[in-house]
């Protein structure tokens, strides 16, 4: 159900199966259902309308004959229309998010549920565009035409894994067989057991955003020798970071005793930073290219040296 602004939409969320046939649902099944649609929704919003557009989800609990079903009450703030009455770009409503999502069989779009289905688990291999913000997907010589705000949802980590929390959790625990998406009495959207895996968020990869080189020097907290360790290090200030020493040359002399460390020595030396965006977040890693001057943490005392009387 939707209301005439598109702020509010409303839908039947139904899991089914023998261990549903009293109307009952494990809490520690349902609990983290509901907090992954809740998640779910409130990603897709801000991938599509960004922070100016808040959602709240509310549930409803609902029964039907050998299942249990959770009304769903999805819902918009106001301040939407405050963005569009501003001419700004039009926020995406609650009916279009749903959409989108594959969570409404409504304007029949190819949504993120139906893309995964599609794919089965299979990689794209090419992403061809069309016109009026269209996009086809190829697996080889298949192929399937969505939109490319569907694309964006689908390759969104954090949005995968609340899909996957809503489907592939519960249907792969004991007695729960199906779920399904029911709007109007109609059911938009029904997924079996068997195909939960395909709903399994895959692992992301990393994204290189920055790579730079410069000179630093660096304390030395813990040293590794063996082949491919990381030592560890700090440039000061607390902050420590891992770092893999590539300069075969010193790591040699280290080997052979000609390179001997006391506790917390400096080098001077060149590094390599790469950032990258993980599923974690931004991570930076460090490589130490070459080691150019090594030299003990130990200040030295300032002598005050005369060589005779001055002329």
């Amino acid at each position: 159900m939707v209301d005439e602004m598109g702020q509010h939409f409303r839908f039947h969320l139904v899991y089914d199966g023998p261990a549903l046939e009293e109307h009952r649902m494990d809490v520690r099944a349902l609990a983290p259902a509901l907090l992954a649609m809740g998640d779910l929704v409130e990603r897709a919003n801000l991938i599509l309308n960004g922070e100016q557009v808040k959602v709240s989800v509310d549930v409803h609990a609902s029964f039907k004959s050998g299942s249990f079903g959770i009304d769903m009450d999805l819902a918009q703030s106001l301040w939407q229309k405050v963005l569009d009455l501003a001419g700004s770009h039009p926020a995406a409503t609650m009916a279009t998010i749903c959409g989108l999502l594959g969570l409404s069989a409504k304007d029949a779009v190819v949504g993120v549920i139906q893309v995964i289905r599609w794919l089965r688990g299979r990689g794209v291999t090419r992403i061809e565009p069309l016109e009026n913000g269209l996009v086809r997907l190829f697996v080889d010589n298949d192929y399937l035409d969505t939109e490319e705000r569907v694309v964006k949802l689908v390759q969104d980590y954090k949005l995968r894994k609340a899909l996957e929390g809503v489907i592939a959790d519960p249907l792969e625990r004991e007695g729960i067989t199906s779920v399904s998406t029911v709007e109007d009495k109609k059911v938009a959207v029904h997924i079996e057991r068997q195909e939960s895996g395909y709903f399994r968020a895959p692992a992301p990869q990393d994204e290189a955003l920055s790579e730079d080189t410069y000179t630093a020097s660096l304390q030395v907290l813990n040293l590794a020798f063996q082949d491919g360790n990381k030592w560890r290090f700090t440039e000061g200030g607390g902050s420590t970071f891992h770092a893999v020493v590539l300069d075969e040359a010193f790591l040699k002399r280290v080997q052979l005793n000609q390179e001997q460390f006391s506790k917390d020595d400096i080098i001077r030396a060149t590094v390599r930073r790469i950032q990258k965006v993980t599923k974690d977040g931004l991570r930076a890693d460090y490589e130490v290219l070459q080691v150019l001057e090594h030299r003990s943490a130990t200040p030295k005392v300032q002598l005050k040296m005369s060589f005779g009387p001055e002329a």
